[in-house]
């Protein structure tokens, strides 16, 4: 048996930052590139643009910036840089409870039902 979940914020009942965005901007911080993101998670670099600009309105605050002349690679801003480290934070968390809280118990006494029947 596994347990799966999911994780993401909202603000005012909008999701403001979730999995999606983690990925691409992730990709972007290893890339230094949001073309490159965008071919790694095979989307269109205008669809990884327009998930940027939606999550950033949502937001209220700018996630990356262009490079140089709007020509060379892509960096986080400070504010994309935060939200990336916290979100990283919670998903260590989350796994950690996941792997070592009360749901390990549970699926343990799950499977040893299931095996005693």
């Amino acid at each position: 048996m596994e347990f799966g979940y999911k994780i993401w914020i909202e603000k005012d009942g909008n999701n403001v930052f979730g999995m999606g965005i983690y990925n691409l901007l992730s990709l972007v911080e290893e890339t230094g590139s949001l073309h490159k993101a965008a071919q790694t998670l095979k989307m269109s670099y205008r669809a990884a643009w327009g998930k940027v600009r939606d999550y950033e309105d949502r937001l209220g605050s700018s996630l990356l910036e262009k490079g140089r002349h709007g020509r060379t690679g892509a960096n986080l801003t400070p504010e994309g840089r935060l939200m990336l480290e916290h979100f990283r934070h919670i998903m260590e968390e989350m796994d950690r409870l996941v792997t070592t809280g009360p749901l390990v118990e549970l699926i343990g006494k799950i499977d040893n039902m299931e095996t005693s029947r």
